[in-house]
């Protein structure tokens, strides 16, 4: 078990690293085969922190129906959903890109910072979530965080895209795209 904590450490360290411009980051990250497979523990690690995230935000909306519409309320399904984005959706299409930006050399890098990354923004997002079910902001207050938020998690992706493929600005800014275009085709799959 203390292994097990130590490599999370280890990986949510070399999060914070990328996000912080160290050049040291890779040094946090096991990006060899095992590496990638392990990755996926966040998949398992960090479902009840998208649980709690997920029917927190079912709280706010029939807590606030002044505030949010209720169609904002995320049905069982959705939920499944967007977690098969995170952990399914991402590696094809990344694959797919890696391909066609002639970069599959660094696949398992992208792939290992971006699943470690994504664990550590669910982290991120359920503990805003707990100050707002804890009472200690208002719901207007954590929507607003939240939009700041969800522009934040754009760079981040862009940020984890240049480190791990090594692209020029302009291409890494389409890399980061990936999870939102991912986004776009589960969302479209519900519709």
């Amino acid at each position: 078990m203390n292994g097990l904590i130590a490599e999370i450490e280890s990986n949510v360290r070399g999060c914070f690293a990328i996000l912080s411009f160290r050049e040291d980051w890779r040094r946090h990250f096991d990006m060899t085969t095992r590496g990638v497979a392990r990755s996926f523990l966040g998949v398992v690690l960090a479902l009840p922190a998208f649980v709690f995230t997920a029917f927190s935000v079912n709280h706010l909306v029939a807590e606030n129906p002044t505030l949010v519409m209720a169609e904002a309320t995320i049905p069982v399904a959705e939920i499944a959903m967007i977690w098969a984005r995170f952990w399914l959706v991402f590696p094809i299409m990344a694959a797919i890109a890696v391909i066609a930006l002639n970069t599959r050399h660094r696949y398992s890098s992208w792939l290992v910072t971006h699943n470690w990354m994504v664990f550590t923004l669910i982290h991120i997002q359920a503990l805003l979530w707990a100050i707002y079910m804890a009472g200690l902001i208002s719901a207007s207050g954590l929507l607003s965080i939240m939009s700041f938020y969800l522009m934040a998690r754009f760079l981040v992706h862009w940020r984890v895209a240049v480190v791990s493929l090594g692209l020029p600005f302009g291409l890494s800014i389409a890399a980061a795209g990936i999870p939102l275009a991912a986004d776009l085709i589960v969302r479209g799959l519900l519709a």
